[in-house]
């Protein structure tokens, strides 16, 4: 490699030099690898589903904070691109963090992102019943039945995953077209019905009261935490360094496409939770609506626009909820590969089938325990937590790229940011506050986890490494 262009290096040469085996197949290209990415995070999906949260807890806040949010994520697709091409493993964030960082903090980022596999399925599944319900008056209304509704959606996304990455991703760009076009209908409608400046949401941000009866004023420290909770929105666009063992040509393109997922991620989602806001007649009926945006589209639009926008959305969303699945299913496959649970847990997850090379039992994990969490749990609570992993994964990352170009100057990296340092030096900083403005409760939660794993890495994962060391040692 160091005798090598950088960015001519082979994404499956510079793979089998890191030691690992080609076993999933290339079929993917940058743009294929950008188009699976942004289905993942769904501009569509995001802002009609999970931007409920934010909406929710911080009102109108989330006008700035989406603007905040969305400068960040660039900033990380920058980091990102150059951690992408340098380790293009499957594992994508697990990967780059494993590479990075010292073993217990690793341990932990890796289970952190891992545990997302648990949450942003079911919440996704839960906006989809949702969406059902709201298409399909008739059905029952009950919180039970959303439960029940969204088990079954994920088990039809499990029977769509599970068949090879070829044909998810072909139906995945079939229905992102279908995507772009709701974005279209929608951004056009509300650029032609404008209700008030942004300014104005900027400067007076409003958010429900307690008794949703009437607005009441937010100041900066709501803008702080919508910021924290868009985490879990604006997100997915790393997706694209999950698909990095299947992606064609040189280590730069994985780099290429992170970054550019990024940016269409960040632009697309903020201007679309923008538009909506400056286009509510009413702002406490757009907070107090069960979907704020498909109020805009009913009452600029009419009831037949509403209805065909809600069926685009179910199915951007259930597109998203799919390769959601593949992608967390290659994040556990990799990490089984790399023993991160105990051996007989991960002779299991690492079985690929024959003809697909499908992680199909990884696969089956992932939606089995959506299917369980479904039932325990609310699409708010499970972004609003969910949005701090997400947090501490690119917190743990940015560190990580300041410690790779200081312990590591002389490696060759296919994708070098530019401005380094400032990339990862305004990553952590905005992270760090985002994450300080969560709730107590959000924030006491997440440090319950850590502790847990740190606990699992000292008493389970480092005694095996030692033990495996002297082994080798006596041989």
């Amino acid at each position: 490699m160091e005798n090598s262009d950088p960015k001519l290096i082979g994404a499956q040469a510079r793979l089998e030099e890191l030691g690992y085996k080609q076993e999933l197949q290339r079929t993917l290209t940058v743009g294929g690898n950008v188009t699976m990415a942004v289905a993942n995070a769904s501009p569509v999906m995001a802002i009609f589903i999970f931007a409920l949260a934010p909406l929710a807890v911080t009102g109108t806040a989330s006008a700035a904070a989406a603007i905040l949010q969305s400068i960040l994520v660039i900033f990380i697709g920058i980091v990102l691109a150059e951690l992408g091409a340098l380790y293009p493993i499957s594992g994508g964030l697990y990967s780059i963090v494993r590479h990075l960082l010292p073993k217990p903090l690793t341990f932990i980022a890796v289970l952190t992102f891992m545990l997302q596999a648990f949450i942003f399925p079911p919440s996704l599944a839960l906006g989809v019943a949702t969406y059902l319900q709201l298409l399909f008056p008739d059905l029952p209304q009950t919180p039970l039945a959303t439960s029940l509704i969204a088990a079954i959606v994920l088990l039809v996304a499990l029977l769509v995953g599970i068949k090879d990455i070829a044909t998810s991703s072909t139906v995945t760009k079939i229905l992102m077209v279908i995507q772009m076009a709701i974005l279209g209908v929608f951004l056009f409608l509300c650029f032609t019905h404008t209700q008030r400046p942004l300014t104005e949401l900027i400067l007076s941000p409003q958010m429900l009261n307690e008794t949703h009866t009437g607005l009441i004023a937010t100041g900066f420290t709501g803008v702080l935490m919508s910021m924290g909770i868009l985490f879990g929105v604006i997100d997915g666009y790393a997706a694209s360094l999950g698909f990095a063992e299947e992606t064609k040509g040189t280590s730069r393109n994985v780099g290429k496409a992170v970054l550019i997922s990024a940016i269409l991620t960040a632009v697309l989602m903020s201007i679309t939770l923008l538009a909506s806001m400056i286009a509510a007649p009413d702002l406490k009926a757009y907070l107090s609506a069960v979907s704020p945006l498909l109020y805009i589209v009913e009452i600029h639009g009419g009831p037949i626009l509403t209805t065909l926008i809600n069926v685009g959305v179910l199915l951007a969303s259930f597109t998203a909820l799919v390769v959601l699945i593949i992608y967390m299913a290659r994040v556990f496959y990799t990490g089984a590969r790399d023993r991160v649970w105990p051996d007989t847990v991960n002779h299991a997850v690492t079985k690929v089938s024959g003809s697909a090379q499908i992680p199909w039992v990884a696969t089956l994990i992932i939606a089995t325990v959506s299917i369980v969490m479904v039932f325990a749990t609310s699409l708010i609570n499970l972004v609003t937590f969910g949005s701090i992993l997400i947090a501490t994964v690119y917190l743990l990352i940015a560190i990580g790229a300041i410690v790779s170009r200081v312990k590591n100057p002389e490696i060759p990296r296919p994708f070098k940011m530019p401005l380094f340092p400032l990339p990862p030096i305004v990553v952590i900083i905005g992270l760090v506050v985002a994450i300080s403005s969560q709730s107590l409760q959000d924030m006491v939660t997440a440090g319950i986890f850590y502790l847990v794993a740190f606990v699992y890495y000292f008493l389970y994962i480092r005694p095996r490494t030692k033990r495996e060391s002297r082994h080798s040692q006596n041989l």
